[in-house]
This record gives C-alpha cells, sequence and structure tokens, in this order.
C-alpha cells in the first residue's frame, strides 16, 4: 500500500535529539527559541511561540485575543474539528460559514452576511495547503474592526503573492503532527507580530507567567509548551520543508496535468498568485458509474492510500449536533446547528478523497496511481 503520509527522518533529527538528551535540558528552552526564531524568519513574521501541538496553539491564541464566553467566531466548516472545537473551548461561539466549491476555503462573499454584534473574529483555514482569501478577509475584518486568525495548520509553506500563509493575520498558527509538511511526531507553533499579543501568548500557554520566568503569575494560564527534544526535531525538518513543499507542488502538478483528461475527476483550484503547499492532495469526484466511497475503495484494493478526509463537515458532526451538552451550554446560547445547512460543504464532503502527494513518492509510486485511476475509470 502506498501510504497517504510517509514522514522523512533522518539522521540529522536523531542526531539532534540526541543532543537534546545529552545536553540534560530536555523541557522547553534554549532550543525551542532557536527554532522560534528560525521559523519567524521563514513566515516573515517578529515573533513565534512553540506549543505542544496545534490544537493548544489555537487555543492559546483565542484566549490571549481575550476571546470571551458568548463571543462569536467566523469559520470554516470544512476542516478538522479543531478548529471549531478551540473557539468552543473558550466559550466562544463557532460561526459556520459557507466554502466556495474550488477552493474548499471559506467564502469571503459570504463573511459578511455572518457578522453580528457578538462576532469578535475571524479563523480563515488554509485547506490542505491552500491559503484562503487573505486579502479579502483582511478588508472584511479591518471594516468591521474584527481579529484574523489564521489556521494555518495545513499549510507550511503555502504563499499568496510570495508572502507566506501565517503572515497576514493578528496571528496564525502551526500544527507539527506526524503527517504535516513539517513534522515533530507532536507540536505546535503561533506567529504574530504584535508584540502585546505575543507576550500575552507566553503567560497563557505557561501557567500565567511573565516573560521573566520565576514564580510570580499573571493571569490564568495552561501547560501548553513544547519539548526541546520536539523543537529539535522541527529544526531540522524546517531544513527539508522548502525542497519537499517543491516536491509536494511538483507531483501536484503531474496529477492535475493527468487528471485534466477525466471529466469526473476535479482537483482543487489555485487561484492566481496563490501556491497551495499541498499537505493532501484531494480531488472531487464527479462520476456517473462511482461514488466517492467506492472510488476510495476500489483505490485502496490497488494498493494507494485514499480516504474521505472531512466527510462530515463540522455542523453535521455530533460534537455540534449535541452541542448542549457541551459545560458552557449552561451559560453561553449556542445555535442549533441540526439547522445549519451549508450546501457547498456538505458537497465537497460526499465527493472529496485524498491521494498520496507526499515527497518520498518514487516516480514508479506515481506511475502506479495513475494507473489505478486508468483501471477504475477507463
Amino acid at each position: 500500500m502506498i501510504p497517504f503520509a510517509k514522514p522523512i527522518i533522518g539522521d540529522e533529527e536523531k542526531e539532534a535529539v540526541i543532543r537534546v538528551l545529552e545536553s540534560g535540558m530536555i523541557a522547553e528552552g534554549k532550543v525551542s527559541r532557536d527554532f522560534e526564531k528560525q521559523f519567524s524568519a521563514y513566515i516573515g513574521t517578529k515573533y513565534a511561540t512553540v506549543t505542544s501541538n496545534g490544537t493548544t496553539a489555537l487555543s492559546t491564541t483565542l484566549e490571549a485575543m481575550d476571546i470571551q464566553p458568548g463571543d462569536e467566531v467566523i469559520t470554516s466548516p470544512f476542516t478538522f474539528i479543531a478548529s471549531a472545537n478551540s473557539i468552543a473551548m473558550v466559550g466562544a461561539i463557532p460561526v459556520f460559514v459557507d466554502i466556495t466549491p474550488h477552493t474548499y476555503n471559506i467564502d469571503p462573499e459570504l463573511i459578511a452576511g455572518a457578522i453580528t454584534e457578538k462576532t469578535r473574529a475571524i479563523m480563515p483555514v488554509h485547506i490542505f495547503g491552500l491559503p484562503a482569501d487573505m486579502k479579502h478577509i483582511s478588508e472584511i475584518a479591518n471594516s468591521h474592526d474584527l481579529l484574523v486568525l489564521e489556521d494555518a495548520c495545513q499549510a507550511h509553506g503555502g504563499e499568496i503573492d510570495g508572502k507566506k500563509a501565517g503572515a497576514f493575520g493578528d496571528a496564525a498558527t502551526f500544527s507539527f503532527y506526524a503527517t504535516k509538511n513539517l513534522m515533530t511526531g507532536e507540536g505546535g507553533m503561533i506567529t504574530t507580530n504584535n508584540e502585546e499579543l505575543y507576550d500575552k501568548m507566553l503567560m497563557v500557554k505557561n501557567h500565567g507567567r511573565g516573560k521573566q520566568g520565576g514564580y510570580s503569575h499573571f493571569r490564568i494560564g495552561y501547560n501548553n509548551r513544547m519539548m526541546d527534544i520536539v523543537s529539535a526535531i522541527g529544526i531540522e525538518q524546517l531544513k527539508r520543508m522548502p525542497n519537499a513543499v517543491k516536491e509536494r507542488r511538483k507531483t501536484a502538478q503531474e496529477y492535475n496535468d493527468f487528471f485534466s483528461k477525466f471529466d469526473s475527476i476535479k482537483p482543487q483550484e489555485e487561484q492566481p498568485g496563490f501556491k497551495s503547499a499541498y499537505h493532501l492532495y484531494a480531488p472531487l469526484l464527479y462520476s456517473e458509474n462511482l461514488d466517492r466511497d467506492e472510488i476510495v475503495a476500489a483505490l485502496r484494493n490497488e494498493g494507494v492510500g485514499s480516504r474521505a478526509v472531512y466527510a462530515l463537515p463540522c455542523h453535521k458532526q455530533d460534537t455540534y449536533l449535541r452541542i448542549q451538552d457541551w459545560r458552557w451550554a449552561k451559560f453561553v446560547d449556542y445555535p442549533d446547528y441540526s439547522a445549519v445547512s451549508l450546501p457547498v460543504s456538505e458537497e465537497v464532503g460526499l465527493r472529496h478523497f485524498d491521494i498520496p502527494v507526499h515527497p518520498s513518492l518514487t516516480d514508479e509510486d506515481k506511475e502506479h496511481i495513475k494507473n489505478a485511476f486508468h483501471k477504475i475509470l477507463d
């Protein structure tokens, strides 16, 4: 089976971990500070701070932004559920806005209509590595005095007009889960250009301590830190990432050229000036003879790793259909998500599937994948 993801772990990562172990300092420290500096330089922001994972990066940032119970945060329903859950975790209300059918990203044309007097922030998700329309979204946010938190957890290396995903909003978050373009097993990062917000993040993620450390605490906080062992892997992975993203984009273009021969397969579209990091390659199936689950099963039978990634958008998940069971529902007036209709997200949920696009693919692997589609679709 050709896996849908395959992390590259070399001697450099192993040696970096050994150096940390031999140093005697394995908790968050100097190596993490070095990783933060290198990552913020890559993204193009002034500040960055590591977190224990991408989910705590989101929740830490929302806490630092002082998002309050009952506040509304606009986001996409077509994403990993952590995007929405991080909003609910702070007692705020996820307001789902539908996506565009070609990019699978939140539709900027629909955002303004979802803004109310309770809206505090917009959280666009750069799905599968393709950046959302940040210029349009930022204009809307500025005109309504809203914060923007980019969920860039899948978009390491994505760009708009040469500017990296993660450098547009008031803050952005990244995940370093084992399948991501930059992976450390678990781990996360927050980027920002706002020093005041950065200082708050440091307190939220470290028990409310200030930058000076010690045992003085200034707000309620958590332990969302990341170990230097993990950061050591991250530094080496960051060195690999530009070439890895280039390989992902090369493979994606090969797929795009190949699928142009099939009316039944429609790849996710990059708009002019947008560059996807291709965390995943997930086209849509439009076939009279096959449904999405059948093509996934057929691909697996041919030895090609494939799946429906977000078959159920967030608003259709039991988590939100049963939101009244959530502890904050005693104090917060959550909507009836069962009454929410987001037809594009639901349609994309039914039609999309992914195939391997990781940089470990060989030419033989890619030919095998193409031949599998010929067998299934011809």
